[in-house]
């Protein structure tokens, strides 16, 4: 059913115990669907935000007559155009028209309006988008983010909020690709990886930036603690997940 290449890293894990290897197989699975069901809301919640800080300033149609936005953006806002349906697209004047177009992008293109900003096209008009002063507009929408940047004792700002939902879009892609996070998972662009603990509690923080409630009803409802806390048992000893936002990793490392 699977290949040995596919189960190596598990096997590996599993010191060559293959019924283990299969149950962390199992686990692993699981995990990916909770954490992709706790971010399908917290995506929801992110687009809720950014879109609530656009439209605050340029209107439920700021996509038409709004800010410069990258090329990357632009090619995003496209697709995401040509997903629509062609009666959508024809009727121009449905005021449900905006919503559609909202809910039809994607989770990379609002992580990356909270980039610095790129070139807006190819030379030569080569100049780069603002979304320094993107952020300006977008980030009343990030009513708790103020809040995590003081607690961790650092100046808020884009950069800020950026870092932290880039890990989570990071996180979501990984769970959709089936990621092995019996090991973590690699962030783009870093010589590094994220232990699935930390991932978690990333979401959360995403969440109290987001809404103060939503990171509650979060951690009352996701499965994601219990998983990292019964993970199938391995040496070294497994690992031990608090419940709390500051997840401790006991044990092993976990990246």
């Amino acid at each position: 059913m699977f290949s040995p290449h596919r189960l190596q890293t598990y096997i590996a894990a599993a010191h060559g115990d293959e019924d283990l290897a299969r149950a962390l197989y199992v686990w692993n699975r699981d995990l990916s669907v909770a954490f992709l069901a706790d971010i399908a809301i917290l995506e929801v919640a992110l687009r809720n935000a950014i879109n609530f800080g656009l439209t605050f300033k340029w209107g439920d149609r700021w996509y038409e007559a709004g800010p410069i936005l990258d090329k990357r953006c632009t090619g995003q806002l496209v697709s995401a155009w040509d997903r629509l349906s062609g009666p959508s697209r024809s009727n121009r004047a449905d005021p449900a028209l905006p919503g559609r177009l909202v809910s039809t992008l994607m989770f990379g293109f609002w992580t990356n309006l909270l980039d610095e900003g790129g070139a807006v096209g190819r030379s030569p008009r080569d100049e780069r988008a603002d979304h320094d002063a993107l952020w300006l507009e977008i980030r009343r929408g990030f009513r708790g983010a103020r809040a995590e940047a003081r607690a961790a004792g650092v100046r808020y700002e884009r950069s800020f909020v950026f870092t932290t939902v880039k890990n989570v879009n990071e996180l979501r892609n990984r769970a959709a690709h089936h990621e092995a996070f019996i090991n973590g998972f690699p962030l783009s662009g870093q010589r590094r990886r994220m232990s699935t603990a930390d991932g978690y509690a990333e979401c959360l923080k995403l969440a109290r930036m987001l809404n103060r409630d939503l990171a509650s009803w979060l951690e009352q409802n996701s499965d994601v603690p219990h998983l990292l806390n019964h993970r199938p048992p391995q040496l070294p000893p497994t690992l031990k997940c608090s419940s709390s936002p500051h997840l401790l990793v006991d044990g092993y490392p976990d990246f």
